[in-house]
């Protein structure tokens, strides 16, 4: 019988640490689990654990000082507003992105020669499965090889709203209703377009504005997203006799695709304010 085995495929981010946190947790005891991917050059060892050093400390905290934030700055190159959003509704994960035993560095470029190289090696002779959370598209070599075996989470509604930045795109235009539609979470096979694959699972949210901002709107989503991946792992993992058919997205519905470099700090402060208008002109329907 052919190796099952399968990895997740992330990038470096504090956000993804609550990924990587949640898979430990639900999956480090498998055999077939081999690893965890990052989108990084290779780190050394004084990096990796002072990462790990800082979540140990830190882990559950929600309330960082000046000092707290520039050293998880200084240990990740990078703090968005999500990220600090997320710290001060779910507190500090518990695992850092690169702490787990096994974790295999791809460079900066996942569609590049090495990461290729890797996969063709891992592939032969397995059944290779994929759990993508990363900011890069990857090239078509990535479903051949693994015969298609790629799945992606995506913080919206898919088809409705695609790309990066997507909901805090979507919330600019201020649609309540189509932002409504939006706001939620999907699981979906990858495939050759960008976030146009079979869609295997899609939550909505119930009651968009009823967070503090776009940001944690966006943090609390990306946390639901996770739990959603981590479910749908497992369950995808559990049967070797079926595999989920997913739903292909109707062509007619697909929204626009937002790309990460169209995403200015001017369009940051246009989301953060068409959320909070949307937010105040929200009524929820009276119950007769």
């Amino acid at each position: 019988m052919t190796q099952k085995k399968f990895y997740l495929l992330t990038d470096s981010s504090i956000i993804c640490s609550y990924l990587v946190s949640k898979w430990i947790e639900a999956f480090e005891k498998m055999p077939e689990f081999q690893g965890i991917l990052v989108k990084e050059e290779v780190q050394s060892n004084k990096v990796i654990t002072e990462r790990k050093n800082f979540h140990q400390k830190y882990f559950g905290q929600k309330h960082l000082t000046d000092e707290m934030y520039k050293l998880l700055i200084d240990l990740y190159a990078d703090l968005d507003k999500t990220e600090k959003a997320m710290i001060e509704r779910y507190g500090v994960s518990q695992y850092s992105t690169t702490e787990h035993s096994q974790t295999i560095f791809l460079g900066n470029n996942l569609n590049g020669k090495y990461a290729k190289n890797w996969l063709m090696e891992v592939a032969e002779n397995s059944s290779v499965y994929i759990f993508v959370c990363a900011t890069q598209i990857l090239k078509p070599w990535w479903l051949e090889i693994t015969k298609y075996q790629v799945f992606n989470s995506h913080t919206a509604v898919l088809p409705y709203a695609r790309g990066m930045y997507a909901i805090e795109n979507m919330a600019i235009n201020k649609n309540i209703n189509q932002f409504r539609q939006a706001a939620g979470v999907t699981i979906h096979y990858v495939d050759e377009g960008v976030d146009t694959g079979s869609i295997i699972r899609t939550e909505r949210i119930v009651d968009p504005f009823c967070f503090n901002s776009i940001w944690d709107l966006k943090g609390y989503l990306y946390v639901t997203e996770f739990d959603l991946y981590v479910k749908t792992t497992q369950d995808i993992l559990s049967n070797n006799q079926t595999i989920p058919a997913g739903v292909a997205p109707d062509p007619k519905l697909l929204g626009p695709n937002f790309m990460i470099k169209n995403f200015t700090p001017e369009k940051q402060k246009q989301a953060e304010d068409a959320y909070l208008w949307m937010k105040n002109s929200w009524r929820k329907p009276s119950i007769t």
